[in-house]
């Protein structure tokens, strides 16, 4: 076994783009041509751009042999903007594996999340292996079903939706820029730079689709390169399956599959009565660094779709940033999330995990035992979406 004279953990500003990029695409089996980082996900790896610098690194005798990005973005939510950070392209070279750098470079990423006051942190993986550094499964996901004969025996079989559908590119400075405004409209909105805006889009190699009635924007939909739509807005609910009609004809396809968030409560009750079926599952895994500041912008978000009854729930919980005491409570159907009163003992004292899964959890046997008031509550409607992954 080689051992390394001299190893270097820490910020990766000192590692050559290019071989930076060719370490994370070995490690990922990608062969740098048709499965490329920087065609994948253009708005973090475009050359040009410089995402060694938010990565934590280890350097064996000046080969950059391991690479944690951690890239950071914002959301609105109710008003409350949550700074974010996703990880991603988490690397190790084969040849430097059980060395512990991936263990290494994830805590410093932790460490540094909590210094820069970031609230929320994201990432895709399997679930065990992330949840040692405090991610979780989480947040509500439907995913909708919608074919051909849903939509002829809804909308009848002579229907004509009247829209045009265009498929969006890079230099549509018009459409983009009404894409942008209807996409940071709402309740929720990722907040994404206009420099940016299209390769956020398509991250993942999505494409970006266009609704447009008498030309101008009713709508627009991320589809992947797995046919499933990761993200749709409308400007009013009823121009849903429209959008849908009018699509699935120009695609040519018989079914399409989209996901949509617990809060975008119109379309969910325009989807249900039609669609062919309906899963329901965890969006991505979740880490909640301010508890007090996630909760009490989702909180609100839920607040905006159902009724929730009055009541009152204190709980400790132990989280990654330090402990936290707080006072979950309902008044005349308005949430709030406070620090508990001074010397009040918790209903609830739950570890980092417990209290994700409480939380945000689709299901969690926890939630069976709270009051029925509590359980009116939750989970939270804790979301992101893909095309703000890293």
């Amino acid at each position: 076994m080689h051992m390394a004279e001299a190893v270097y953990r820490g910020r990766g500003a000192g590692v050559p783009y290019d071989e930076y990029i060719t370490l994370i695409n070995e490690v990922f089996g990608f062969d740098g041509v048709e499965q490329d980082f920087r065609t994948l996900l253009p708005k973090l790896y475009r050359p040009g751009r410089t995402p060694q610098n938010e990565n934590y690194v280890a350097v064996e005798d000046g080969v950059c042999v391991a690479a944690v990005g951690a890239y950071s973005h914002e959301i609105r939510v109710c008003g409350t903007i949550i700074p974010c950070r996703g990880i991603g392209n988490v690397a190790v070279a084969r040849a430097a594996r059980g060395r512990g750098y991936m263990k290494d470079c994830m805590r410093m990423a932790l460490t540094d999340m909590v210094r820069d006051g970031i609230a929320l942190s994201t990432l895709g993986g399997r679930r065990q292996r992330y949840r040692y550094f405090g991610y979780e499964k989480a947040g509500i996901c439907y995913t909708f079903a919608v074919n051909a004969d849903n939509l002829r025996h809804t909308l009848g079989a002579d229907y004509v939706s009247g829209l045009d559908i265009r498929q969006v590119n890079a230099d549509d400075e018009t459409l983009l820029t009404a894409i942008r405004t209807l996409s940071s409209s709402g309740v929720y909105a990722p907040i994404r730079a206009a420099a940016d805006f299209f390769d956020i889009l398509s991250t993942w190699r999505a494409t970006v689709w266009a609704a447009l009635r008498d030309g101008k924007l009713v709508g627009y939909a991320l589809r992947g390169t797995d046919g499933q739509i990761s993200e749709i807005r409308v400007t009013d609910a009823g121009e849903l399956l429209p959008f849908l009609h009018a699509l699935r004809r120009h695609l040519d396809t018989d079914t399409l599959t989209l996901r949509l968030p617990e809060h975008e409560d119109a379309c969910l009750r325009v989807l249900a009565p039609v669609a062919e079926g309906c899963q329901i599952g965890c969006s991505m895994s979740y880490n909640v660094l301010n508890y007090r500041l996630v909760c009490d912008a989702f909180f609100n978000l839920r607040a905006t779709y159902a009724p929730l009854p009055d009541g009152n729930l204190t709980v400790c919980i132990h989280g990654l940033a330090g402990d936290e005491r707080l006072s979950l409570s309902v008044r005349d159907g308005v949430p709030s999330v406070l620090p508990s009163e001074p010397g009040r003992e918790p209903e609830l004292e739950l570890s980092h995990v417990e209290a994700m899964e409480l939380l945000f959890a689709p299901f969690s046997p926890g939630r069976r035992k709270l009051s029925p008031a509590v359980q009116a509550w939750l989970p939270l409607p804790i979301w992101m979406y893909k095309a703000d992954e890293v």
